[in-house]
């Protein structure tokens, strides 16, 4: 189910998915002459029903929903992709990021990449061993019934010198970063179910803490001390980078659904579209319904900021970059105000990861940007097919079975 380069063959076509916890996202993707082309969209509203606490839980609801969202995106197209890959942003997901130092036994030769597979795998049981009691804590999972579907280097240092690709150098002393994500072997066939059910290959189940990075990645402020928070409506993804490495992830179990929660409570006559509206719009809404806003701002600030220093004690935040249907100007000014009284920065600077997305509405922009992470991280890995050397270590998904 993980990601192997060798199941990618010669395309030039694929449908980037993100089963949302609100909405179903769908992009369709070329790459011509190794550019990312975006040739088709659609979002598409889930029913209540099929997805329960941020979960599937109507498989053949959700596998419905897909089909509608990919038969609008390539309505006006001759073809539609028969290869798919998938956003992974299950709370259900586990990441565990560990450091090892490896000495070579000759370091005159030169670093080859099956010597870095064979580093890698020494860590994948260990890496297991540590997230055991998180699994169990959370979910109460025994660590059998976990499939490990990425495993990804973050950062490689020879000799106390960091590089990006270290194949062709020289070296005694090879010190790793990996990071490993673990989901539950059950969400892992039910995506595989819904493969079936779209008649289509699915080539790679990916990671968000993987893809978001994507976003900033031709930012000048790569190599800042970032986060990267994506604003959805169950859950909060939280990822904390310094010279883009990821240092660590969070996920928290609430979104913007709680702010819909809370109008409901508080403003009973509320419509639900008139709610939606005010999500949507809220700073001309801010000021008819201040206290319910502030109310979420402050929970959900909180949060971010217990999910941020729990990752690192050693922060301090250069920039925010925000995603996700919650995105806003509004809600940046206020995250920047919050952040004031904080202490993990100085003057943090706050803004979209995204702004703009090839035949997207900028209204949509903000919505789209994970699963557009997605495409740009399926972009590197088509390219790696054609160049295995090119890039080989920025966040490349290895291929574990």
């Amino acid at each position: 189910m993980s990601f192997k380069i060798s199941n990618i063959v010669d395309y030039n076509q694929f449908i980037a998915l993100d089963i949302g916890t609100s909405k179903i996202k769908v992009l369709i993707c070329s790459i011509e002459g190794g550019e990312l082309n975006i040739l088709g969209s659609a979002i598409i509203r889930h029913n209540k029903k099929n997805i329960i606490d941020g979960e599937i839980a109507d498989l053949y609801g959700v596998s419905e929903t897909i089909k509608k969202a990919i038969s609008k995106a390539w309505e006006n197209l001759d073809e539609i992709p028969r290869d798919i890959v998938i956003s992974l942003g299950s709370v259900l997901a586990f990441s565990d990021i560990i450091y090892m130092n490896y000495i070579r036994e000759n370091p005159e030769n030169p670093i080859t990449m099956d010597e870095i597979d064979h580093i890698v795998k020494k860590v994948e049981h260990t890496s297991l061993d540590r997230v055991k009691g998180k699994i169990r804590e959370r979910t109460g999972i025994i660590e059998s019934e976990m499939k490990l579907v990425t495993t990804s280097v973050i950062s490689i240092v020879v000799d106390g010198k960091r590089l990006g690709n270290p194949i062709g150098f020289i070296g005694k002393n090879i010190k790793l970063g990996v990071i490993n994500v673990f989901i539950p072997h059950s969400y892992v066939t039910m995506i595989q179910n819904i493969g079936r059910g779209l008649s289509r290959n699915i080539i790679s189940l990916i990671p968000s803490i993987v893809t978001l990075p994507k976003l900033i990645e031709q930012k000048d402020e790569n190599f800042d001390f970032n986060c990267c928070i994506d604003l959805g409506a169950s859950k909060t993804t939280v990822i904390v980078l310094n010279h883009g490495e990821i240092l660590g992830a969070n996920t928290l179990s609430f979104g913007f659904g709680l702010l819909e929660d809370a109008f409901r409570q508080k403003q009973p006559k509320l419509w639900y579209l008139d709610i939606e509206h005010h999500i949507m719009n809220m700073e001309e809404a801010y000021s008819s319904y201040q206290e319910i806003f502030d109310s979420f701002f402050s929970v959900l600030f909180d949060a971010i900021f217990v999910a941020t220093t729990d990752i690192t004690k050693q922060l301090f935040l250069k920039n925010i970059f925000l995603s996700g249907g919650g995105d806003s100007d509004f809600l940046q000014n206020k995250l920047s105000e919050y952040l004031k009284k904080k202490s993990i920065g100085n003057d943090i600077h706050v803004e979209s990861s995204i702004k703009n997305i090839q035949n997207i509405s900028p209204y949509d922009t903000g919505s789209f940007a994970q699963v557009f992470a997605l495409a740009k991280a399926t972009e590197e890995m088509l390219l790696l097919k054609k160049d295995p050397i090119a890039r080989i270590l920025r966040y490349i998904i290895y291929r574990y079975e």
